[in-house]
């Protein structure tokens, strides 16, 4: 006879990690003991590697299991960690994302070239394990933990282990991840640490979102732009929730009704039956669908299991190809109702339908307020995701939900808190700021931090995009600043405004000299928006100005803008 089920049938882990789970709870509930706290010490290092605070996040969590048995645990941020102490270590736990096209965090790039040298420390001796955060959009998903993994087996390392990868929702893949750890190494603490269930009384957050009244909502742009970006206002009364500058804003959307709508009548089965949900209990599919699971974004996972219903011919050469271009082709412009359309698949019921879906996943914004200057709001800068894809009209799921769909709604809303992303603690200290776009979201926080506090350090600011007459984002507001003396310098590109397009990194260049004073001055600079193409078009022109003014070599540059960066002077927000 089968044991009681603590983890549900439609949970992200594998069969064998589904069983291992329940075994465990299952011994908690008998009151049988899983690990012993007597004994020597385990000497436990986690390492992270973070670009807006997930992994580091984790690695806290992990090292506050570990507290109360025999563990003697170190955290350590990679950047500030001496690689060559790897070898001395006895229990390494390493926790990492990955962003843009497979890159590892800033904090994390050194440590990972270090790592893959020839010279790299062995680690025959050290035992280790490795928590990978990512994302299935994304066709690298989770490439830096895979790397690291492999590196640590190929220096000699034994992995204790298997690697975990998380997809956007990795809380319950985590606690997998760190039960196993805790099991296998033989000292854990009290299963309450484990399975962290969270109480009656529990405060708003991630698990528990704020229902945000929306205090003010339009659009910055001016009449007859091509694109709409939209000044959100939140009221936070009530909520407890608190944020600092540079923090962002998990917002959960909700899907189109009229989307769903066309889905259910293209669905093979009855759709007015009950559904299970990801994190448990069960409510109508159309219920379901709007506001629990993904029906926008495809990834492979997704698209192999259709295929296998489906019987196209089509979709089996996608999957059989399995070539990074071909899926890319594929899934731009397509969402599932192109699926369920054009390659109808053989689903029994809306429980076997949901089962191939991802979870709903709130979307992270950039905070564009200060909390000193608007007590109780919190303010949003959001570009409004419009295009047309085979045939049809699109739109990204929350921002077209925040511009035309939440009106008399209460978004869900939390803090996710971003350390690694903050004006600088000291008020003297100049500033830099490069955010074209609704990159300018968080230095408009920024700004009225510095303005609140009575900081006197100089502010400067790069800020471009297409048209100056109708994008140019808070353009009155930045002009009062200007005028309060609280933006010393304003460097504007407005890209098709002149035959050639000039973009932020071009001033950058153009004003080289008095940059490079800024930074030997103790400048800090600061970067937000697009990670694929900007932020590595500036990162390339910081390395130039550095050369071109700081008489540095191509090498000497690259080791100032590391040191930048392990100084805390050189932060990004991109995504």
């Amino acid at each position: 006879m089968a044991g009681p089920l603590f983890v549900p049938e439609n949970a992200p882990f594998s069969a064998e990690q589904r069983a291992w789970l329940n075994d465990f709870f299952a011994k908690q509930m008998a009151g049988g003991a899983v690990a012993d706290d007597s004994g020597p010490t385990v000497p436990v290092t986690i390492l992270w590697g973070s670009q807006t605070g997930n992994a580091e996040s984790c690695a806290k969590r992990m090292g506050k299991a570990l507290n109360g048995g025999r563990f003697e645990t170190e955290i350590f941020d990679l950047s500030a960690y001496d690689i060559s102490k790897l070898s001395e270590e006895k229990n390494v736990l390493l926790i990492t994302s990955t962003y843009g096209d497979g890159e590892p965090p800033d904090n994390a790039a050194d440590f990972v070239e270090n790592l893959l040298a020839e010279d790299a420390p062995r680690m025959e001796g050290v035992k280790f394990s490795v928590l990978a955060l990512g994302d299935t959009e994304y066709p690298d998903f989770c490439e830096t933990g895979k790397v690291i993994d492999r590196r640590f087996g190929e220096l000699g390392g034994e992995r204790i282990y298997e690697r975990v990868d998380c997809d956007v929702d990795y809380d319950e893949p985590f606690d997998v991840w760190k039960a196993g750890i805790i099991d296998v190494l033989g000292a854990g603490s009290a299963a309450a640490e484990l399975a962290e269930i969270p109480a009656a009384d529990e405060p708003y957050g991630k698990k528990k979102p704020f229902p945000a009244p929306v205090l003010n909502n339009y659009n910055l742009n001016g009449a007859g732009a091509f694109k709409a970006t939209h000044h959100i206002e939140f009221s936070l009364e009530g909520s407890g929730l608190e944020y600092e500058a540079g923090d962002a804003l998990g917002v959960v959307p909700v899907n189109p009704e009229s989307v769903v709508d066309e889905l259910l009548a293209a669905l093979p089965f009855n759709t007015g039956r009950e559904v299970p949900l990801p994190g448990g209990g069960e409510v109508p599919l159309k219920e379901a669908l709007m506001h629990h699971y993904d029906i926008r974004s495809l990834n492979k996972n997704l698209v192999s299991a259709w295929q296998e219903r489906s019987g196209s011919p089509y979709l089996r050469s996608v999957v059989e190809a399995d070539d990074k271009a071909v899926w890319d082709d594929f899934f731009w412009g397509r969402e599932l109702i192109d699926l369920v359309v054009d390659y109808p698949a053989d689903f029994r019921d809306g429980e076997e339908f949901v089962g191939v879906l991802k979870k709903l996943q709130p979307r992270l914004y950039s905070i564009s307020s200060s909390p000193k200057a608007h007590p109780g709001e919190v303010h949003l800068t959001v570009a409004i995701v419009t295009y047309d894809s085979h045939g049809r009209s699109r739109g990204g799921v929350c921002s077209t939900f925040l511009a035309d769909r939440c009106e008399g709604v209460q978004p869900g809303v939390y803090v996710h808190v971003n350390k690694a992303f903050r004006p600088p603690s000291d008020g003297t200290v100049p500033l830099i700021m490069v955010g074209p776009g609704t990159g300018i979201a968080p230095f408009r926080a920024f700004l009225e931090e510095r303005q609140a506090t009575g900081a006197t350090g100089q502010n400067w600011l790069f800020f471009g995009n297409p048209y100056r007459a109708t994008d140019f984002l808070y353009e009155e507001e930045l002009a009062t600043m200007q005028e309060k003396g609280t933006l010393n310098k304003l460097s504007l590109a407005f890209s098709r405004d002149q035959k050639e397009k000039l973009y932020v990194q071009h001033l950058m260049l153009q004003e080289g000299a008095e940059l490079w004073k800024w930074l030997e001055e103790g400048a800090h600079f600061c970067v937000c928006g697009d990670a694929s193409r900007m932020a590595k078009d500036v990162d390339a022109a910081l390395h130039q100005v550095i050369q071109d003014h700081g008489g540095k070599s191509e090498e000497e540059a690259i080791e100032y803008v590391k040191q930048l960066k392990k100084d805390k002077r050189y932060a990004r927000d991109v995504y």
